[in-house]
């Protein structure tokens, strides 16, 4: 049985890393464990099959309407349908799993959301509020739930690293962008969101090292080896 000599857990199967700190295991391959709940796992298996279903037959039936049954010159909804049903699929496979931490899944769906957000406002005729408004307001968003989820679960707190490291690469994004906006210390009102963001960012990059800040050097000693 593989051990992880920082977290001194016992590993079965043949993955390589512990799953807790993610450094590597030592020991011999042992016997994979099963989890007492494949009950649940077929029941979530099968509750993505029928959504999955009745996800792509609505696709292929607004696929018809728009391509058959309407003028050719309109724009063609049922694209754009495809687009966010196999993105909800993807989520949905995802949080099905429980196979997942909690700075990974929201900086995924900030990733993800973001996309086709933007890619909905060049779809349907650009009109910049996707990048002035939605956007900004979503990376406000996972930075204040990356710092309430530091304090909320112990599991969590434990791994201060991850949600430090989410929040400057959230955090430089409005530096990014406001960079290449702001034009002789003006600020226009497409700005204001972004300027807002970057408040937040500052603020709960300093809230995570001022109340976490034993947590963040013990995780940096467990990554580095020290």
């Amino acid at each position: 049985m593989k051990t992880c000599p920082h977290c001194h857990i016992q590993v079965g199967g043949d993955t390589g890393y512990c799953p807790l700190c993610q450094n590597r295991l030592h020991g011999e391959q042992g016997s994979p464990w099963f989890p007492p709940t494949a009950p649940r796992i077929h029941r979530a298996s099968l509750f993505y099959k029928i959504v999955a279903f009745v996800v792509l037959t609505l696709t292929v039936v607004a696929g018809a309407i728009d391509f058959l049954l309407l003028d050719t010159a309109h724009l063609h909804f049922s694209l754009l349908i495809l687009v966010w049903g196999v993105a909800g699929l993807s989520v949905l496979r995802v949080l099905l799993r429980r196979r997942y931490n909690g700075p990974r899944l929201v900086f995924n769906l900030l990733l993800l959301v973001s996309a086709l957000i933007v890619f909905t406002d060049w779809f349907t005729g650009y009109t910049g509020y996707s990048l002035d408004l939605v956007v900004p307001i979503l990376c406000s968003v996972t930075l204040v739930c990356n710092f309430i989820f530091a304090f909320l679960h112990s599991r969590f707190t434990a791994n201060a690293l991850v949600y430090l490291l989410m929040n400057i690469g959230v955090g430089l994004l409005p530096y990014i962008l406001l960079f290449f906006r702001i034009d002789r210390g003006r600020i226009d009102g497409h700005s204001i969101p972004w300027v807002n963001c970057l408040i937040i960012s500052v603020v709960t990059f300093l809230g995570l090292v001022i109340f976490k800040g034993r947590d963040l050097r013990s995780e940096i000693a467990k990554r580095l080896h020290l």
